[in-house]
């Protein structure tokens, strides 16, 4: 409705302006062809005797389109065309005759409004004798031709505009309309998501750049409260089962424990038997702990130099008498002097849990191979590889989910994790801004790549001063 009243208001100055100023002109021409005719008339009668006048005045009559009054100085009506212009007139003729008369002026008057048919423009203009106004000359000219123009340009111009304010208002409508749809489908979208429909998305085709942008990213965050809420169910559930277990055992070794008195020997025992049992929930318990700290951001680093190929080296070299018991070679390539800025405990327990992961699945008299090189200057790249049964593909993009456990696949030589050493390993390398991958072809074993950046100067600045080098 604003819009419409606003172009309303704007039609109605346009045509208001407009009318003033084709009334000026029109007046304005008018006003030149009755001044030209006057003066030819009044140049006759005082170059004439005025015994001659009424010749003259007759013979202008006749070719004059208009009519025509001579009126003397005391008021009497010496010719008269058709009729009378005081009386046609009124007030605005005899107004125009004392300014004449009483002032020596060349006066206009008209006797309506120009959009009146029956309209007459007039001028009054003074004839001298002797030096004084002896009398007045009337011609007028009718404007009904004009006001006719003028009613059907209005005519024509309102139904124009009325057709215009139509159009305005349904075209308005419906660009509002479009406009407003996806606003409305978002609305209606994340209405549906407030009330836990997260798998509900956005279809908006808009061609509008913004709006395409906007639904994008709304999109982008339906999809991450999806994941997120679906990760969150599916943790709550996994760690309740992965804690029910122990705690199960835990309660039934304390209850077979109470049912009769026992040795001391016999408390020790079970006593140690729940140890373990509380220590494998204190593992689990760590690990939430830590994976939920990296989720929030808060997975406290220490940024402080390391020598990775140390780091590969001591690890490895705690591996040895473990792999040796199982019959089990570690072959280590690692290139010295990779240098790395983390946090070496946290870079230990990711190499920890890839190599106890490859011994667990890795057969007998077989060799699991441990290296580390340097990539384009400015990676240092990690691989564990064991010859174990391997994983499927349809399995790989999911072992790093917590709590996932490619038990179909691969079998373990004793206990049985949580699930969640892989998801950590994730969580810490992301952390130091590097990847961790696996490749892997069923039958032929596994293969865990670590991708961490190097220390020291910026890789793109050696690069230039290398092609420098290079060009000189």
């Amino acid at each position: 409705m604003l819009f419409v009243a606003i172009e309303f208001g704007i039609l109605m100055l346009s045509a208001i302006l407009l009318y003033g100023a084709l009334a000026h002109r029109v007046n304005q021409d008018v006003d030149d062809e009755l001044m030209q005719q006057a003066t030819l008339i009044v140049n006759r009668l005082e170059n004439s005797h005025f015994y001659s006048w009424s010749s003259h005045l007759n013979t202008f009559a006749r070719h004059f389109q208009g009519p025509m009054e001579l009126v003397s100085i005391n008021g009497l009506v010496l010719f008269t065309s058709d009729h009378t212009l005081i009386e046609h007139g009124g007030n605005n003729v005899s107004q125009a005759l004392a300014r004449a008369f009483g002032q020596n002026k060349i006066t206009f008057t008209s006797t309506q409004s120009l959009l009146q048919k029956s309209n007459i423009r007039i001028i009054a203009m003074p004839i001298h004798l002797g030096g004084e106004v002896s009398a007045v000359i009337l011609l007028g000219k009718s404007t009904s031709d004009i006001s006719a123009i003028f009613r059907l340009m209005f005519i024509i111009g309102g139904i124009l505009g009325l057709a215009m304010m139509i159009l305005s208002a349904l075209a308005g409508y419906f660009m509002a309309k479009k406009a407003l749809d996806p606003i409305q489908e978002i609305s209606s979208t994340a209405r549906a998501v407030a009330a836990g429909d997260l798998s509900r998305r956005l279809e908006s085709r808009s061609q509008d750049k913004e709006i395409r942008f906007l639904v994008n990213v709304l999109n982008k965050m339906f999809e991450d409260l999806e994941a997120s809420f679906r990760a969150q169910r599916r943790f709550t559930a996994d760690a309740s089962h992965e804690l029910r277990l122990p705690l199960t055992i835990l309660k039934g070794e304390i209850e077979v424990a109470l049912r009769h008195p026992r040795s001391c020997e016999e408390y020790e025992h079970i006593l140690r038997q729940q140890l373990e049992t509380i220590e494998r929930i204190q593992r689990i318990v760590n690990d939430l702990l830590t994976l939920a700290r990296a989720d929030a951001g808060q997975l406290e680093l220490i940024q402080e130099p390391i020598d990775l190929s140390l780091l590969l080296r001591e690890v490895g070299q705690q591996h040895l008498i473990l792999f040796a018991s199982h019959h089990i070679t570690l072959d280590m390539h690692i290139t010295e002097g990779m240098e790395i800025v983390g946090d070496a405990a946290h870079l230990e327990r990711v190499l920890l849990n890839l190599l106890n992961n490859a011994y667990k699945y890795a057969p007998e008299h077989s060799t699991i191979t441990l290296s580390g090189h340097v990539d384009q200057e400015q990676w240092a790249v990690i691989s564990i590889r064991d010859e174990g049964p391997g994983i499927p593909p349809e399995q790989q993009a999911l072992l790093f989910d917590r709590f996932y456990r490619a038990d179909d696949a691969r079998c373990r030589k004793e206990g049985e994790g949580a699930g969640l050493g892989l998801s950590i390993c994730k969580r810490i390398v992301d952390a130091h801004g590097g990847t961790i991958t696996v490749q892997s072809t069923p039958g032929k074993g596994a293969t865990f790549i670590v991708r961490l950046p190097l220390a020291g100067p910026d890789p793109a600045h050696s690069q230039r001063l290398h092609s420098v080098l290079d060009k000189a």
